[in-house]
């Protein structure tokens, strides 16, 4: 599939889960599976990473991903792409392997700010700004925010709602960012996967180095535990990608006309009627 078309098809994707969950709680805290109720039944995890991107540690996540054929969520602050010269070049040239490796970006804010501590004006410019530098980028559209440190209060739920952007949150969080270590990353999420029941999104950091250590040990635990599972007839462990878990009837009607003549598009072979489709 076109990469770009598979990128967009990701956040209609992510937009599906989260919209029907994000719509049904009042300020507070954010609701909870953050991407809804699995859909097949077995327990299901969505991979998603904050902060970055990084010159080093993002590409070796995006390496760790595309051995393992999957796709994730990646949650930018736009300042970090601002840079010039060779280490902002690095950086930017992440944006553009995610999109083309199929994976989603969202929006962090312009400077990872405390959305609901900060003046009203100040946090318009943080979600504007770098939703506009990440289309940029990106050339695809930037519904998709992660609110940082997961804040929620009743101005912001009003800001996103007029800007019909969908805040993301997540269920597992081993804070890498603030212990640093791989060891207890890897106990930290496989042992909740372990117990996991229904689907849950992980939170990690593609800025930190533990993250980029500890991706694959996780991924690799995955597997040896959906042998085990096969062997005794256990429901195993689905990786899943936003695109894996569409459903027309959760998108609202406009999006769902986008993903029909975008799939329309794909089956004629009418992969450059795609940039037309992009707003």
């Amino acid at each position: 599939m076109h990469s770009r078309l598979r990128s967009l098809l990701g956040v209609l994707a992510a937009l599906a889960v989260c919209l029907p969950v994000c719509q049904r709680s009042s300020a507070g805290s954010w609701p909870t599976p953050a991407a809804g109720p699995s859909r097949s039944g077995d327990p299901e995890v969505v991979f998603s990473f904050d902060d970055g991107p990084h010159e080093r540690y993002t590409g070796l996540i995006l390496d760790t991903l595309a051995a393992h054929h999957l796709q994730a969520i990646f949650f930018w602050v736009g300042d970090r792409l601002g840079d010039e010269g060779p280490l902002g070049d690095r950086r930017r040239a992440m944006v553009d392997r995610a999109i083309h490796e199929g994976h989603i970006v969202g929006n962090h804010t312009s400077t990872h700010a405390q959305l609901c501590t900060v003046t009203e004006e100040r946090a318009a410019r943080e979600l504007d700004d770098n939703r506009v530098r990440l289309a940029a980028l990106a050339h695809m559209p930037i519904d998709l925010l992660r609110v940082p440190y997961g804040s929620r209060c009743a101005r912001l739920d009003q800001m996103l709602l007029e800007r019909d952007l969908r805040h993301f949150h997540w269920d597992i969080d081993p804070q890498e960012w603030r212990h640093g270590s791989t060891k207890r990353t890897i106990a930290y999420v496989t042992a909740h996967l372990k117990r996991l029941r229904g689907r849950a999104v992980v939170l990690m950091h593609d800025v930190k180095r533990a993250t980029a250590e500890a991706l694959p040990k996780i991924l690799e635990w995955i597997e040896a535990e959906n042998v085990q599972r096969r062997a005794l007839g256990q429901r195993q462990i689905r990786i899943i990608s936003p695109s894996a878990v569409v459903e027309e009837e959760s998108l609202p009607p406009g999006l769902a006309r986008f993903l029909g003549d975008a799939a329309a598009a794909v089956a004629r072979g009418a992969i450059d009627a795609i940039d037309a489709l992009v707003p």
